[in-house]
């Protein structure tokens, strides 16, 4: 599928616009999805194996589709919902050569479009409440990447990871398959915000959950301008003035986080590296 183009519809969207594409574009291929909802919002979530007695467990990948007033929305997170609408179209494609595809997986996979993340995580936390935590408990996740942000740069940041942490099966698969692949990764333990949908499982003790967000060379440089800066107790205004450089900052919840700023070989590169990392798994 036409990632940009999927960006592209879902721009200058209202939530409940964004909300209204994806379900129409899962009813149109067929692809089977529940609604989780709870006090303020409602969550997408499309399983691999609805039964929920299965004895397998699953790896999670998620994304949100709400967005924060007066923004475009695309790099934020209507790219991340396009590769996570890829990852299904996948799935169905390869069932259509092989109807034992998943029966051969020794995981199921579930792919969340959460809601309410531009509000302290909401609709994420509101699943891991309701369902996480007794997954978690029980082994039945395996871990979840979260996606954010993934329309521009050729390097992947992996957040919030420390360097020295223990890692788990999903994290050093992707870091791995990256590499055989060319495909520059870094661990940020420090993100700007350090929120996002990764950290309501996190918080339930599932190790391997962590975010994926694209950035550029540029972005690097300014990540090692802002931390120096932070380590010497620069102040609050300074530390802005050095993030705002970043090219990934430039849009970021702004009316111009718009498609044109975008390109498909940054989600496609996304979407290929969770695919086969799902594979070698």
């Amino acid at each position: 599928m036409n990632l940009l183009k999927t960006v592209q519809n879902l721009e200058n969207k209202t939530d409940e616009q964004r909300y209204d594409f994806i379900i129409n574009f899962l009813e149109e291929n067929e692809i089977k999805y529940q609604i989780h909802h709870y006090k303020t919002g409602k969550n997408i979530i499309i399983k691999t194996n609805e039964d929920d007695n299965s004895d397998k467990p699953y790896i999670g990948i998620s994304s949100h589709f709400d967005v924060v007033p007066n923004s475009g929305g695309a790099n934020d997170n209507a790219t991340s919902i396009a590769v996570c609408l890829d990852i299904l179209m996948r799935i169905k494609n390869e069932l259509k050569q092989n109807s034992s595809f998943l029966e051969n997986l020794a995981f199921d996979i579930r792919v969340f479009i959460f809601d309410e993340e531009e509000r302290q995580l909401l609709g994420s936390r509101a699943y891991v409440m309701e369902f996480g935590r007794q997954e978690i408990r029980k082994g039945k996740i395996i871990g979840l990447i979260n996606l954010e942000m993934l329309g521009q740069g050729d390097k992947l940041a992996l957040w919030n990871l420390d360097d020295t942490e223990k890692t788990g099966k999903v994290l050093e698969t992707l870091e791995k398959t990256a590499k055989q692949n060319g495909i520059f990764t870094k661990r940020f333990d420090k993100i700007v915000t350090n929120t996002a949908d990764h950290v309501s499982f996190r918080h339930a003790k599932l190790q391997d959950a962590f975010t994926i967000t694209c950035i550029s060379q540029k972005d690097m440089e300014i990540s090692y301008q802002y931390y120096e800066a932070q380590d010497t107790g620069a102040s609050i205004m300074t530390l802005m003035e050095i993030i705002n450089q970043a090219p990934i900052f430039q849009h970021y919840h702004k009316p111009s986080d718009l498609s044109k700023h975008l390109n498909e070989e940054s989600m496609r590169r996304v979407s290929d590296l969770i695919w086969e990392t799902l594979l070698k798994m």
